[in-house]
């Protein structure tokens, strides 16, 4: 009877320490799992805290780059005027140099920025145009000293204007200068200043351009080619386009004609001065002014 109390007592103490051990065993093992979730987590945190901080050191670097590139090359500052005009260093003393050349009383017109920028590309394009016809011999007095005198070329120019109001160029230029009368051909003698026009067009390959003719008031010759005069005033925009397009190569998708006809005089037609400047063919281009004025010479 002892025998088997010792037994069973051995038995239950056996027992009672392998429950003990296992329950360590699964805390132990709890703790482990706990402990490497922690230290994944961790990494995981630290791997994300480099990267955040390896972008943001490429941030600050790029704009340190950035910042040195706007202080070694000064010329391309941006500058906002009050009238919400915007104009780089460069631009800027391109208009300069331009308005020096002007006459002080139309320079005297500008009340802003936006002015100033829009009288100088206008007198920009229009000597850039007037450049095509060339200049002639000089001749020289007896004291050296060049005589001034009016060509027939120089009289004929003064019917070339360009005015600007942004974002709209209008160059206009009198059919004296384009087409011989009677004649909706354009003047081989013109080609020059078509050519300059073309390769102010072609500058800037998305600028829109619309080419309008105008006639006076007086009734084309009956049983002319040329119709009327809201035909001849379209046949002579549609020749400026052709020529443009056929031997300037300007982009088709670019170019527009049409005809005003009689309908918007800019003189008395009572007059034969007047009926003169109605006589003209405008071209209206719509171009990145901030490109026109880093063009100037």
């Amino acid at each position: 009877m002892k025998n088997k109390i010792g037994l069973f007592g051995l038995c239950l103490a056996l027992s009672l320490g392998s429950c003990v051990s296992k329950k360590k065993l699964n805390q132990a093992e709890n703790q482990l799992m706990n402990a490497e979730s922690r230290l994944s987590k961790e990494k995981a945190e630290k791997r994300e805290c480099q990267e955040e901080r390896e972008e943001l050191e490429a941030t600050v670097e790029s704009y340190n780059e950035k910042i040195y590139a706007l202080q070694k090359d000064n010329e391309n500052r941006i500058e906002i005027g009050k009238d919400g005009s915007v104009m780089s260093e460069t631009s800027k003393q391109n208009m300069r140099r331009v308005i020096q050349q002007m006459d002080p009383e139309k320079v005297a017109g500008a009340k802003s920025l936006n002015d100033s920028i829009n009288l100088a590309v206008a007198y920009n394009i229009q000597q850039n145009l007037k450049d095509s016809f060339g200049v002639g011999e000089v001749e020289l007095d007896e004291e050296g000293n060049p005589i001034e005198k009016e060509t027939a070329e120089q009289t004929d120019m003064e019917g070339l204007d360009v005015t600007v109001a942004q974002p709209v160029v209008k160059i206009t230029i009198n059919n004296s200068i384009l087409f011989k009368s009677g004649s909706a051909w354009v003047n081989k003698n013109s080609h020059p200043l078509i050519e300059k026009l073309a390769t102010l067009i072609k500058s800037e390959p998305n600028m829109e351009v619309l080419v309008e003719g105008h006639a006076d008031a007086v009734p084309v010759v009956e049983g002319s080619y040329l119709g009327d005069n809201w035909m001849m005033a379209s046949k002579r925009a549609i020749a400026v386009v052709r020529l443009l397009e056929n031997k300037f190569e300007v982009a088709g998708e670019q170019l527009a004609a049409s005809s005003r006809g009689e309908h918007r005089p800019v003189a008395d037609n009572e007059t034969p001065e007047g009926r003169a400047k109605n006589r003209r063919t405008t071209i209206t281009l719509m171009p990145d002014m901030q490109k026109f004025m880093e063009m100037m010479k």
